[in-house]
């Protein structure tokens, strides 16, 4: 079976837990310092805050600008519920867009029409790994005094007109989860330029401690987000190699792309001008009318392991119930929840798994796939 992720570990990692365990300092230690230090140097940005996940990466950023029950958040509806349940765990409102149905991003007119309701922050997802509009979304919240916090769980790498992801927004949100192409096993980190917020973040990801030498002193309610030294370990020695790491899945992502050109029924995530696409996940549409789900059945039965893209939050029961999207207008989220199909992309792919991978698409859609509902 040809696998959606692969994450490898070597020598040099058994070796970096090796002198974790043997130093005895196992949580929000000197080698979490060390990988918040790497990836904020790579990032090219000043401040990095691990945490235990993206989720509760954006959970802190949140809370850090004391954002709670009566404040309105508004982020797109196509992404993982991760995005909206760190809104919802804060107690605030929670109000769900509209995206672009090519690139699958934010749709920048929903959002200006959005900002009417006077949010007190905006969530801008990097779906796939794919940078947000920030050229767009950055000043239009800034005229209007509107926090802007980037869920860049899958971006590490990505860049928009030569910046990098990380440096945008308040505050920016990555995460390390296994099918992320840099992997702590399970971890997240805030990142960030301003050293206000940094301190807080810091603060609120330890009990809302301060401490001074010895003594810890509690200044505030916080929450236990801390970052283990075995995972940031793992971390660790990957960034080195993570340069490499990007050039390989981006050639293979446009390998993949070229081979599946002469497919009409299936249309690649269109990559905008000036945007660099990490390609933490290679994701396709399918054409209306073709079962998804069915697709992806008849891709395991050829030995390719693929799934759906993401989900529209809005039809996803914890989100319906809680009212948090407009009666209309989310139609094109719908549709890629229900035709977004991710094929396997990770660095250990060779040419000839492309080719199976395209072959067995081609095969599953001529076959016969039965046809889904319109939409």
């Amino acid at each position: 079976m040809l696998r959606l992720a692969h994450p490898t570990f070597g020598d040099d990692a058994l070796g970096a837990i090796g002198r974790v365990l043997t130093s005895g300092q196992l949580t929000q230690g000197p080698v979490v310092a060390e990988f918040e230090q790497a990836l904020a140097e790579f990032c090219g940005v000043e401040h990095a805050v691990a945490t235990t996940s993206a989720t509760t990466a954006i959970e802190l950023a949140l809370a850090a600008h004391d954002i709670g029950p009566g404040d309105l958040v508004l982020a797109p509806d196509f992404t993982y519920p991760a995005t909206g349940n760190a809104v919802l765990q804060r107690g605030a409102d929670l109000r769900l867009l509209e995206v672009d149905p090519e690139t699958y991003l934010l749709d920048t007119a929903a959002l200006e029409q959005a900002l009417e309701e006077r949010p007190r922050a905006v969530i801008a997802v990097d779906v796939f790994g794919l940078p947000a509009d920030y050229g767009a979304i950055e000043p239009m919240l800034a005229r209007r005094g509107v926090t802007l916090i980037c869920d860049a769980a899958c971006s590490l790498g990505g860049e928009v007109d030569g910046r990098r992801v990380g440096t945008f927004g308040a505050a920016s949100c990555f995460s390390f989860h296994p099918r992320k192409s840099l992997t702590t096993g399970e971890g997240g980190m805030v990142m960030t330029g301003d050293g206000e917020l940094a301190a807080r973040l810091r603060r609120l990801r330890n009990h809302g401690t301060e401490r001074s030498g010895w003594r810890s002193t509690f200044v505030e309610p916080g929450f236990n987000y801390r970052m283990s030294d075995i995972n940031a370990a793992l971390g660790l020695v990957q960034v080195p190699g993570y340069g490499a790491v990007l050039a390989r899945r981006r050639a293979l992502a446009d390998r993949l792309t070229r081979r599946l050109e002469g497919l009409d029924s299936v249309r690649p995530q269109r990559i905008p001008a000036g945007h660099l696409h990490p390609f933490q996940a290679y994701v396709v549409v399918l054409a209306e009318g073709i079962d998804r789900d069915a697709t992806i059945a008849a891709l395991r039965e050829r030995g390719v392991e693929s799934t759906l893209g993401t989900y529209a939050l809005h039809l996803e029961p914890a989100f319906a119930e809680r009212r948090c999207a407009p009666a209309t207008g989310l139609a094109h989220s719908g549709a890629l929840a229900q035709r977004t199909l991710a094929l396997p992309l990770h660095e250990h792919l060779a040419e000839e798994d492309l080719e199976t991978i395209a072959l067995a698409l081609e095969d599953a859609l001529r076959s016969g796939v039965p046809a889904s509902l319109p939409g």
